[in-house]
This record gives structure tokens, C-alpha cells and sequence, in this order.
């Protein structure tokens, strides 16, 4: 294998981000945090660990126990299972067959980094037909979305026995850009337009459906200089699990 392929989740595999964050509002209120910022994208680090932590700690003066992490991530999880009950989840169009044909090729291998915990992943990528044959990194191990993206990679690496030709990350905002920026990753956007990544960002690195993604393409990045924020907490070194990692301190 040459190529490894990390996949962000919501908005960009599956149609999941209303009812995620409709979940993760709802969780929030059971466990007491009102009057909450739900500007989900201008928290330091987009994902569902660092989030609970930040507005946990303007409510109550001090960071959460592993206790009341794990109360709201359950939380969180039957939240989304009642949201989405009755609809599904819509997958963004050609994502299961994508995933399907990267499982079947040995040029390739997938791994995929979200920005939700691991309850809640677990429920969003069952869905996938099969298709979702690889590590899962999520913010139940780390709270950095650079760290989720080196982890999944470091558990690809282990699980291939050697290392990759290419990584190429896929997702849906301008976090996945960073972090494919902070860790020398080529970047596959997904959505309608290129405004959530920046006005530089390449027309030929944007999809709509994944029917249209020749993988084997060159999707390099070249951001001009200070267009792409430098990584959030750079000081606070990657440690692979089972190690705590200091992006938790």
C-alpha cells in the first residue's frame, strides 16, 4: 500500500452535522451548561472533547473528570441515536462506494479522524455498508484535530507495517485544512463551494460527490504564506495512545 487516506466524518462521509450539534447542545443541557456559545467553529479546536471541556470550564471554574466525560459522551451518543432514528443519515453521494473501492485495492489504505467521540462515531460509521475498514481516531483520545489526524495516521502505519507514500486528508472545513497543513498531508475538500476552506483554495482539489475523486490525482496543498493559521497548542507535543497526550493538559 502507497497511498493512506484520512477521512473526516461529518459533512463529509455523512450528512451528520445538524444532528450532531443538535445532540451536542441537548447533551450539554442535561448535564446543566447553559447559556452556551454555540459557534461551534470559533472554539481553538473543533471537536466534541475540547469543546465540552471549554465551555465545562467557563461554567464551573475547573476541567471535567473522566466521570462526567464519560456521562456526556453517553449523552451525547443516545441524543444522536434518538435524532437520527427515524431518518438515518444520509451519505454525501458516492462516499460508501469510494470507501468500498479504497477497501479492494491494495494501492490504498483508510483510516479515518473526527472531531467526535467515540460512542457517537461508532453509531455514524455502522451505516457505512462495510465500507469503513480502517483505524478510527476521535476526540475521546485526543482534543487537537491535528492530533486526531497524526494518530490515525500513526495507527495506519502500525497496522500496515511500514510507512506511506502519500497521506492524503479529506474533509469539510477549515480545521481539516490546518491539519492537513500541520502534518504535510495533500487535502481533498467536500462541499458545494470553496469559502469554508479560503479564496485561495484550489477549484480542483473541491468535490461534490465522491464519483468525481480520482484519488491517484495530486492533491498538494499550497497555501500562500499566513492564509492557513498556524497549528493551535504547538507546544503540546503529539503522543501516540495508549500514552495520555499532552493536548489533554
Amino acid at each position: 500500500m502507497t497511498t493512506l487516506i484520512v477521512f473526516d466524518i461529518d459533512g463529509t462521509l455523512l450528512r451528520s452535522v445538524a444532528p450532531h450539534q443538535a445532540a451536542f447542545a441537548a447533551a450539554l443541557r442535561d448535564c446543566g451548561l447553559t447559556d452556551v456559545d454555540s459557534a461551534w467553529g470559533g472554539y481553538t479546536h473543533h471537536t466534541d472533547s475540547w469543546i465540552f471541556r471549554e465551555v465545562f470550564r467557563h461554567h464551573t471554574g475547573r476541567l471535567p473528570d473522566e466521570a462526567e466525560r464519560g456521562r456526556f459522551a453517553g449523552l451525547l451518543h443516545e441524543h444522536f441515536l434518538a435524532a437520527t432514528a427515524r431518518k438515518g443519515l444520509e451519505e454525501i453521494p458516492g462516499a460508501g462506494s469510494f470507501l468500498r473501492a479504497l477497501s479492494a485495492d491494495d494501492g490504498y489504505a483508510v483510516a479515518f479522524a473526527t472531531g467526535g467521540l467515540r460512542e457517537v462515531t461508532a453509531a455514524k460509521l455502522a451505516p457505512l455498508e462495510g465500507g469503513a475498514a480502517g483505524p478510527v481516531s476521535t476526540a475521546s483520545e485526543h482534543t487537537f484535530r491535528e492530533h486526531l489526524v497524526r494518530e490515525a495516521v500513526h495507527q495506519a502505519v502500525e497496522r500496515a507495517g511500514g510507512g506511506f507514500e502519500r497521506v492524503v486528508c479529506v474533509g469539510d472545513g477549515p480545521w481539516d485544512v490546518r491539519a492537513a497543513v500541520a502534518t504535510g498531508s495533500e487535502f481533498i475538500g467536500i462541499g458545494p463551494a470553496t469559502t469554508p476552506f479560503g479564496d485561495w483554495f484550489p477549484r480542483t482539489h473541491l468535490f461534490g460527490s465522491f464519483d468525481e475523486v480520482d484519488p491517484a490525482a495530486d492533491f498538494t496543498l499550497v497555501p500562500p504564506p499566513g492564509r492557513v493559521p498556524a497549528e493551535p497548542g504547538g507546544d503540546k507535543v503529539f503522543a501516540a495512545r495508549p500514552a495520555q497526550c499532552p493536548c489533554w493538559s
